[in-house]
């Protein structure tokens, strides 16, 4: 299955067209498959199980991509092989990496199934809009031990490229779920005994520290907001709990992928092997 391809524009490329183009990229992949750029995405695309479509690399890159994983051999992955002019004209850009994926995407749970399933941490995205922050956040919740992604309906993909690439591949290990009805699909997770702990900067809102140290509850979800604007005012309604992470008052707030990783650090002590 290594096909040497001498065209840009030949039909066996198209997964793999406009790359940068992120509403582009959307319709074309919509929920169907996905994209994986370099060695450690490729690699966490076989060892989560997502069904690798194809892979396309230049002809240096070869031998090191069928040496990692035989897998690839084994499954009869088509490889098409590209020289680097050309996978640029294909992909939009210089892949400097020389090698990039395309997999199915798996059927997307609901809310409803991540609240039925035996989740007990769990991260909730609301309107980030940069795929390197979720790819961050995602790969901090695969690192400390969270077990599912829910994303509200104005949550960037997290099967993004560059989501998949920055979360080190890590976000395929995660069961990714995207509401439909929000905010009320904070009160299905209600409903299933979670506690919605809402993250803001805010000097009223409780002390992580102080709310932890009470005792953590046995289902918890962690709502996150965007870069600037924060969680909106219904969510933070809805939410159970406003939290802050007490921080030096002359600076204004955290990044939220560090804000991410410090709160499920502290909430996902019980987990801790």
């Amino acid at each position: 299955m290594i096909i040497p391809v001498d065209d840009a524009h030949d039909a066996r490329l198209d997964d793999y067209a406009l790359l940068k183009n992120q509403a582009a990229r959307r319709e074309r992949e919509g929920d169907e498959y996905f994209i994986a750029e370099g060695y450690v995405s490729i690699d966490r695309v076989i060892d989560s199980g997502h069904r690798l479509r194809s892979i396309v690399v230049t002809p240096s890159r070869v031998e090191r991509l069928l040496d990692g994983r035989p897998e690839i051999e084994k499954r009869d992955i088509p490889v098409f092989v590209v020289d680097r002019a050309l996978l640029a004209d294909t992909v939009g850009f210089d892949l400097h990496r020389g090698v990039v994926a395309s997999a199915d995407r798996r059927p997307v749970p609901t809310v409803a199934d991540i609240a039925s399933s035996d989740a007990r941490r769990v991260a909730v995205l609301v309107g980030l809009n940069d795929a390197e922050n979720v790819g961050v956040i995602a790969r901090a919740a695969r690192a400390l031990q969270l077990d599912a992604i829910i994303l509200d309906p104005t949550c960037t993909d997290a099967y993004s490229r560059r989501t998949v690439r920055v979360s080190m591949g890590e976000v395929l290990h995660l069961p990714v779920s995207r509401a439909t009805n929000w905010p009320d699909d904070l009160h299905v997770l209600h409903s299933a005994g979670f506690e919605t702990w809402a993250m803001t900067p805010a000097e009223d809102a409780y002390n992580l520290w102080a709310l932890t140290s009470r005792g953590l509850p046995e289902r918890l979800a962690v709502v996150l907001g965007a870069e600037g604007p924060g969680l909106d005012a219904l969510t933070m309604i809805a939410a159970t709990h406003r939290v802050q992470i007490p921080i030096h008052p002359d600076v204004d707030s955290l990044n939220v992928g560090h804000a991410a990783a410090i709160t499920f650090a502290a909430v996902c002590r019980s987990n801790a092997t």
